[in-house]
Order: structure tokens, then sequence, then C-alpha cells
């Protein structure tokens, strides 16, 4: 396969009864389904009603299968927010979300699937597991989570703790840290607090991926303009500060990061909106050296862009990344190969 490309709208709300469709997730499974999962608001705001549908696809994204939902808000909870999925080592898929952002009664609940994200089990409570005793609002990533080389379910998460002082649905000042299972997702623990640096303020949304020598690499939104960084041997422990990333800059906006493996290389991408005035420019970088240097940049849409979300399916050589336009009226899955990727 060389030079593979191809973009279609996944989401778009001109034919949806959903205003917005934000807070894009993306894996795929090892069967290679992509399944595709997503807030969608009934009115713009983080704190709108809203529901969690997911979709899948078994042609490499060209198409995608009937809406399966996956969570509803109600009278009670108001908002059913940031989804994130992973796949274990036994084929299930683990699906996190947020009830109000755990606060007020809100709730952290799991559900799996064993069947390639067709059916999903009932959802459990793991709040507790979460420390509410310590933090007002919380939330998964969000986009996806990822399975180490040693078998962990790694999880990124962020929240705001009560030493704060801040108002209970405040999103800021945060913390991030992971949330992990040692069991395929039987039970669930929260990680260390990563720290960072007095330039690194208020780190939130995140994701994770692994390095050549199987760390975890992990970065992060704050409140620069830069993306800041952060390895651990494990994703829940050890984890060095979080410094910014002087190289990565861009809008203050959740952006993705994924590992690509074939039989002749290995790579660190970045997915996230280059700009530094708007949410547009949605490029993907490349690093071959564990994300401490970026070799390449790939532009994919020069005026559109908002949340940006990858997942790679190694065993068929294809990187996806979806992303929003306009604040979630549409959203759009590009996917290519990697030499597409590292044409000029």
């Amino acid at each position: 396969m060389s030079g593979v490309f191809y973009r279609h709208t996944v989401w778009n709300s001109e034919t949806s009864e959903y205003e917005k469709h934000r807070i894009p997730g993306m894996i795929v499974t090892g069967r290679g389904t992509v399944i595709v999962y997503n807030e969608a608001r009934l009115t713009p705001g983080d704190w709108a009603r809203m529901d969690i549908f997911a979709q899948r696809s078994e042609d490499q994204g060209r198409t995608f299968g009937e809406r399966i939902d996956l969570a509803r808000s109600d009278e009670r909870v108001q908002t059913v927010n940031n989804p994130v999925m992973v796949e274990d080592g036994k084929g299930r898929i683990h699906f996190l979300y947020c009830e109000n952002y755990g606060i007020s009664g809100g709730r952290m609940l799991h559900r799996v699937s064993a069947d390639d994200g067709v059916t999903w089990s009932a959802a459990q409570d793991v709040t507790p597991a979460t420390l509410p005793y310590y933090r007002n609002a919380f939330a998964f990533g969000p986009g996806h989570g990822i399975r180490t080389d040693a078998g962990a379910l790694i999880v990124p998460v962020w929240f705001v703790p009560k030493c704060y002082a801040q108002a209970e649905h405040s999103h800021n000042p945060s913390v991030i840290s992971t949330f992990y299972s040692l069991d395929d997702g039987e039970s669930w623990q929260l990680g260390d607090i990563i720290k960072g640096s007095e330039s690194v303020v208020s780190p939130n949304e995140t994701e994770v991926t692994l390095t050549r020598d199987g760390c975890v690499y992990l970065n992060a939104r704050n409140h620069s303009h830069y993306r800041a960084a952060a390895y651990s041997p494990n994703g829940y422990s050890g984890w060095t500060d979080l410094k910014l990333d002087l190289a990565l800059e861009g809008a203050i906006c959740f952006g993705s990061c994924v590992t690509y493996r074939d039989a002749r290389r290995q790579a660190i991408l970045m997915g996230h909106c280059a700009c530094l005035t708007d949410r547009k420019q949605v490029t993907v970088e490349v690093s071959f050296d564990d994300g401490r240097t970026w070799a390449h940049k790939k532009l994919l849409d020069a005026e559109h862009g908002g949340y940006v979300e990858m997942a790679v399916d190694s065993a068929r050589g294809l990187i996806y990344v979806l992303y929003e336009e306009d604040w979630g009226a549409q959203c759009h899955l590009n996917a290519f190969d990697f030499d597409w990727l590292m044409q000029a």
C-alpha cells in the first residue's frame, strides 16, 4: 500500500437531531473495526443535555453502521461526558464515562463489550476509585486509552482538587493523572498525580502512547500555546516532570498522540491544531525518537479544526484522524498510510 488517503464527514449537525457532536473518540480493535464515539449535544455548552453514542466501521472507516447508544442524559443527569474506550488483552472493549463531571451526585461509569463493540454490559459504578473525597470536577481523557506491553490498561484523567477551593463546577486549576487497571478492567485505581514545572499551568485533557522500549509517553493540553509532555515506565507511577515541548505550538485545545509500528519503522504521531489564533490547521507531527524531537509534519486541513483524535491500525498500515469543525457542527475522518503522511 502506498500513498493511500481518503476523507469523509462522519457526523453533521445539519442531518442530526443534535446541534453539536463534540469530544470525538476513536479506537481500532484487534479485529480491525474502527469505533468512533462522541458527546452528542442538544445545545453547544459543556453542561448541555447530551447523549453518548458510538458507530462501527468494518471497512477501514469508509462507512459506518447505525448508532449504538451508550449513555443518555435525563432530568437527574444533565451531562454524560468525556467518553473513552480501550481494548484489553482478551479482546474486550472497556468504555468509561462521567455523569456531571463526577460532581453533584454524578458518577464515573464503566461498561464492557465482548463482541467487538456491538453490545455492551450494564454500567458499573467506579466512582470510589476516583477519590471523590479529594476532588471536585473529574473527567476521563478524552479520546482513548492504551494497553501497555505489560498488560496495564491506561486511561488519562484530569480533575480539580478540593484544596484549590474553587467552585464545584470549575474546570481549573486542574491536575492530571491516569486511571489504570492491572487485571483487564476488573478493578481500577488512580495513579500518581503528574507534577509539572511552573510554566505548565493547569494541565488537563491528555493522551498517552507507547515508546520504543515500552514506556509511556504522555502529551497534555495546558494554558499555554505549547503542548506539555512526560514519561513513565508503566503509565501510572514514576513520571518525569511535565515539561513544555516548545516544538509543538498551536491552539489551546485537545490533541492526540498514537504510536505507529510496521516492519520498517516506529514513530509517535501527534495530531493537533497548529494555529495560534484559532482552532484550525489540523496537523500531524512525526517523531522517530519517542517525542523528544519532531522530524516531519503534515497539514491535513488548513481552514478547519477543533479537538483532534487519532487511532492506528498497524496490521493494515492505516492511520486515522478524526477532528471537529465549527465546535462540533461537523466531524471529519481522514485515513491514510505512513507513506502518504511522509510525503512533502
